[in-house]
């Protein structure tokens, strides 16, 4: 279940207009990029929270834009995580 916090975050984000922007930067990293990156390395090259990295990037799924990439070593993490790619 979703927080009341966070749910009233998430809204402020979109009516300020920042969650479009960040969206957008997340979407560009990944097409740019060359390779599937894990949300920790977007994060990292873009000076976001992960876990911001994450609520863009699902808003990008749930758009058709980017899909889930093979598992590998996250060069931020140096641990096996989930990988995304711009379609």
């Amino acid at each position: 279940m979703v927080q009341a916090t966070s749910r009233n975050a998430y809204e402020l984000h979109k009516e300020s207009g920042k969650a479009g922007s960040q969206r957008e930067k997340v979407m560009i990293v990944l097409k740019y990029n060359g390779e599937p990156m894990t949300n920790r390395e977007i994060a990292f090259i873009l000076g976001m929270e992960p876990s911001t990295v994450s609520a863009r990037r699902n808003e990008l799924i749930n758009k058709g834009l980017v899909k889930k990439g093979k598992p590998r070593l996250c060069r931020i993490s140096e641990i096996t995580a989930n990988t995304w790619e711009a379609i």
